[in-house]
């Protein structure tokens, strides 16, 4: 259990993730606490042999490095479940996620709030 407040970012394998993380180093600094980077790789999808999701991983950590955040990778198929005990376990103050694909529902924070109810959620839109 981690003693100090932190902002977790959560990212999918995209590339465009790094306005996630460039966000929570925003909110991490307002808040002054560290910053954490989760991503929750379920079985369907892998890296190996994929060079789509290795790279764009790879990008993930390297904008993580930058913005001074840890980044950690668990695999799980409840993704939901997995992201609301990581933000226990690290105090989250505050969990940052990106806007769900249009028609995919029901969405993340919709999932994840009831599960959190004391840890607010920023949803970074496009």
């Amino acid at each position: 259990m981690s003693e100090t407040e932190t902002v977790l970012v959560c990212v999918t394998d995209q590339m465009s993730c790094g306005r996630l993380i460039r966000r929570g180093r925003e909110r991490a600094d307002e808040k002054n606490c560290p910053l954490r980077v989760l991503h929750v790789r379920t079985r369907e999808k892998t890296m190996m042999g994929n060079p789509d999701i290795s790279s764009a991983l790879n990008d993930l950590y390297r904008l993580a490095r930058e913005a001074d955040a840890e980044m950690e990778i668990i695999s799980s198929q409840d993704v939901e479940k997995t992201i609301a005990d990581y933000a226990r376990k690290y105090r989250a103050a505050l969990v940052v996620l990106g806007e769900s694909p249009r028609g995919r529902l029901p969405a993340m924070p919709e999932k994840l709030t009831p599960m959190i109810p004391q840890i607010p959620l920023e949803i970074v839109r496009d």
